[in-house]
């Protein structure tokens, strides 16, 4: 008997590297969805094996982004910048060991862990072409939602402080002072912080051990795979 197949990879989709997230949802969910900013209307309802599609969104998201259009157009107006991140792709091999079925639950019971419970919306595509690769495409946003339902800030500005937690203040080079703001107030060191642990390089080797995780509850033992590459 053989071990089934772990694959689990995870990449953004960038307008800095010219990449449309429209095409991108467009192309894994076999839909059409026009890109407004750039004028492109993206069709590929004629491309086989897309075998399921759904949105998964948290409590306080929007009804309406469970629209793939809606949700896609809405992430690229909220991304002012020319290099922004605008989606977050996990891609992760369905054991062929399991009916469609099991294979569905396990991606929604991933999602839903993993991501979907931590404030990200989540656009799922299953591929199968019947070629003994069937796999699953998960597009992640990569901007919180406000309890309001508008979209949040990725990073906010802070005040930057020393090992006893006080504000460190901005000095001077010229006279060795504290400087003073317009209003003569104190000038104090600023950081910028992300709002969310998201991007932590930490959650891709976390994320991958959870679909193996979620997997192996229902491999034999003899199937068991395993998020370390051989080396390891």
């Amino acid at each position: 008997m053989f071990l089934a197949i772990y694959h689990c990879s995870v990449k953004i989709i960038g307008r800095g590297k010219g990449k449309s997230v429209i095409a991108a949802a467009a192309y894994r969910a076999g839909e059409k969805l026009c890109d407004r900013e750039t004028g492109i209307t993206h069709d590929f309802t004629r491309k086989g094996g897309v075998m399921h599609r759904e949105i998964l969104l948290p409590r306080h998201a929007p009804e309406k982004y469970t629209d793939r259009q809606t949700l896609w157009e809405s992430v690229t107006k909220a991304e002012k910048k020319s290099n922004a991140q605008l989606a977050r792709e996990v891609e992760v091999a369905l054991p062929i060991e399991f009916s469609e079925e099991l294979q569905l639950a396990l991606v929604r019971e991933y999602v839903q862990d993993n991501f979907v419970s931590e404030g990200m919306c989540a656009d799922i595509a299953i591929h199968d072409k019947g070629d003994g690769n069937p796999h699953a495409h998960i597009l992640l946003t990569t901007r919180p939602i406000k309890e309001g339902g508008s979209w949040g800030a990725k990073e906010k500005k802070d005040y930057a402080r020393d090992e006893n937690g006080e504000r460190i203040p901005l000095i001077d080079k010229k006279t060795g002072m504290q400087k003073l703001g317009k209003w003569n107030e104190k000038l104090w060191k600023r950081i910028t912080v992300q709002t969310n642990d998201w991007n932590d390089r930490g959650n891709v080797e976390k994320w991958r051990k959870s679909w193996a995780d979620i997997c192996n509850r229902y491999l034999s033992v003899e199937q068991q795979i395993d998020h370390r590459s051989y080396k390891r």
